[in-house]
Order: structure tokens, then sequence, then C-alpha cells
């Protein structure tokens, strides 16, 4: 099977605006609607406002995909309070393609986000929705407040606890 790196993978990828335009316009309705529902505290907003090493989103998604609207808005957000912070998004197809052998997964949740250093080296990744919705005892009981952005603040910690030791 031909293999792609990572970085050729990034390079192939498109912008988080790309991806988003080639949704529905109700699939594009949602993205400013999440990003509104992004409330940062002033420690994590500091935190990733002064950040000062590279750090690139290498994104397996889909704009018709909920979870991808929830934490592809993060990932911007942290890119608009940072430009430190990049990111490349790739269809999902091509992450169960590449990015599940080269990070040994199997059957990966998606989104999928790969979180790389300025030299393509992996610092961790994401799948599809923030540990606490992940380990909630029912998802139908949290389901609605998920959807509605009510845990978006866990993505970006989540998503912050793999960056801030680099």
């Amino acid at each position: 099977m031909n293999q792609m790196t990572l970085k050729e993978l990034y390079e192939v990828g498109c912008s988080f605006e790309t991806s988003v335009g080639e949704g529905s316009k109700s699939e594009r309705a949602r993205i400013p609607k999440n990003s509104s529902r992004i409330i940062l505290d002033d420690e994590l907003t500091n935190n990733i406002i002064n950040f000062d090493k590279e750090v690139k989103f290498l994104v397996a998604g889909e704009i018709w995909c909920p979870d991808y609207q929830l934490n592809g808005s993060v990932l911007k957000r942290f890119m608009d309070l940072n430009t430190n912070f990049d990111m490349s998004v790739i269809t999902m197809a091509r992450g169960k393609k590449y990015l599940e052998s080269i990070l040994n997964i199997e059957n990966a949740k998606y989104p999928l986000i790969v979180v790389l250093d300025k030299d393509f080296n992996i610092l961790g990744n994401f799948q599809e929705r923030p540990e606490i919705v992940k380990n909630a005892e029912s998802f139908d009981n949290i389901k609605l407040d998920y959807y509605k952005g009510k845990y978006l603040i866990d993505s970006a910690n989540d998503i912050w606890n793999i960056i801030k030791n680099i």
C-alpha cells in the first residue's frame, strides 16, 4: 500500500475555511454558532495567546460531521488567538487509509486530530469528542448539551493538555 508521511498529508490538506466552504448552507451556519459558544477561561486564553512554539493540527474530518463542526471550531479559536497554531484538514478517507496506520490506531473515531510540532513529530491525538463526553455514563443523557456546545471548553482543555508540555 502506498504510504504518505505526516508532512505530505499536511501539505495536501486544506484550510478549515475551505473545508467549511464545502458544506451545505446549514452545515456552514453551524460554525459561527459553535464559535460563539466557545467560552475559554482567562487562564487558558492567556496560555494559548502566550504559547511560543509552533503547533500544527492535522485533522481528518468532514464538514457534515457535527463532531468536526464543534471541535474544528475549537481549533480555529486556537489559531485566531495565536498564529503559532496552524491547521490542515484532510478527508476521513485519507485518515483511515494513512493516519490510522501511522498512529497505530484501528477504527479511529473522527474527527481525528493529530497534534504535531513544527517538525511533524506527533505530540498526541484527539478523537471525536472530549474525554468527559466519552466517559459519560450515557451519551444520550448529554447529547443535546454536547451538540449545543456545552462541552467545547472540555475539547479546548483536552487539546491544550496535549500541547502544553512541549
